[in-house]
This record gives structure tokens, sequence and C-alpha cells, in this order.
């Protein structure tokens, strides 16, 4: 099994985030080490929110797992809380000994604008962990915000995934990596929370079953139509996707 590190928030209610990443990597072989960034009550869409963060327990797990000797084929950043946990994660990713692939999914808004609750130093604080990562996972608006240099930043040998993007009026990923490949999808008439986690558990998943970037992409978008559309079955309405029903329709 491929021991993969998941640093992002962990939501009480809500399949979203951490809560819907782990049982999506779990059942594609993966050993999941979950680390949350923050306890976070609720979703953001909801309005109001309770937030609690726990960077001493973050320090004292990467110490620990350092010292057991565990390595990690693959660390995923999600949700960063702020520049002290920023600095903590960026300082263990730069000490590691030992080769690894670093995903970042820069996860800050969508529709145009920042997530309730968030402001610009979140920009800022994930600016600077873009040196750290091989593949950036922005959505279109998250892109916008960091203003990206994807030139430059491929020239650096990273890969980046724009999800949700809008090309010629079509729905489309768009992938760099030092050429420009357009992948369009179905774009369903659905509101469900946690589609941009399920994207990002799913193509880690293929990616560390040695698919190559582009069959990684598109296995985790046909993967992705399969279950909302189950979900909406089930589940006429749903804002969240019950993922621990849908996980035999992954492709793996």
């Amino acid at each position: 099994m491929k021991n993969v590190l998941i640093l992002n928030d962990f939501v009480s209610k809500g399949k979203i985030a951490a809560r819907l990443m782990a049982p999506v990597l779990s059942y594609m072989d993966c050993e999941v080490f979950l680390l949350p960034t923050a306890m976070i009550a609720n979703n953001f869409s909801l309005g109001g929110n309770a937030f609690f963060n726990i960077d001493p327990f973050i320090k004292e797990s990467l110490i620990n797992w350092t010292n057991l000797g565990i390595k990690f084929d693959l660390i995923f950043m999600g949700y960063i809380e702020d520049e002290s946990q920023k600095e903590m994660i960026k300082d263990f990713i730069k000490s590691l000994d030992y080769k690894t692939t670093i995903v970042f999914d820069p996860i800050m808004g969508d529709d145009g604008s920042l997530y309730q609750g968030l402001d610009e130093s979140k920009i800022e604080n994930y600016k600077d962990l873009i040196e750290v990562a091989d593949i950036l996972i922005p959505n279109e608006t998250e892109a916008k915000f960091l203003d990206l240099d994807i030139k430059k930043l491929t020239e650096n040998g990273k890969k980046i995934i724009i999800t949700s993007a809008n090309t010629n009026d079509k729905s489309s990923i768009i992938y760099n990596d030092g050429r420009q490949t357009i992948i369009p999808y179905e774009k369903l008439d659905l509101k469900v929370g946690g589609t941009g986690d399920l994207f990002d558990g799913l193509f880690i998943g293929y990616l560390l079953k040695d698919f190559k970037m582009i069959e990684a992409i598109n296995q985790t978008s046909k993967d992705i139509i399969k279950i909302l559309l189950a979900n909406e079955r089930e589940n006429p309405g749903a804002r969240e996707i019950n993922i621990e029903r849908y996980l035999t329709l992954i492709e793996c």
C-alpha cells in the first residue's frame, strides 16, 4: 500500500474536505495518514462557523512519524489555516530526505470569490506554498487569485491542473506541463459540495496506481460523473455526496 499524508481541514458536519478524501483513498488501496489542519464545524456555505486550530498536534505528529521512519509516497496539502502553520508544513517538506510527490489544492474560493470567513492573507500564504508543490490543482477562481505564472511554473517542472474552467463556453479541465491540454467534461446541473475534494482524492488514487497525468484526470472526471448521478438518483437535491455508498463505482 502507498502511504498518503492528507493535510486538510476536518469538517464535523458535511462530507467534504478530509472526510471525503480519506474513504476514497482507502478504497483505492492507500494507507491514509489524516492530519487535520483545522477542526471546522461545518461547510463555509452555511454561514456561521467555528474553528479550532491544532498546530501543536500537527507539529508533534510530523515529528513522531519522522522518528518512526514513516515515509510518504505522496503528500497532499489542502486548506492551510495560517502563516505559522504554512511555515511548519513548508519546513517539514523541505526537511524530507527522500523523494515524494507534493500535491497542492489551494482551497480558498469558488465562483469568483473567497469562501466566507477567509481573507487575502490566505492568498499570500498559498502563494508561498507553491514553491514546495509538484502538482497544483486550483479551480479557476483560485488560479486567478493566485495570479499563477504558468509558463514560469512549468519551466520549473511543476504541473498545473485547473478544474472547473470555462473555455469557449464549455466546461473543461486545463492541464499544463509546458504544453496545454484542454479536457472537456459534462457539466451537471447540480449544486453539490465536495466535488473538488472528490476530484483530489480520485486523482491522487489513480496517480499512485501509475496512471499518466491525463489518464488520471480523464478517469477521475468519469468517476465523478457516475458518482454524482448515482447520488442524485438516490437523494434528489442532495447538497453533499454520501460517498461511502458509491465507492464501488470507482474504476480502480
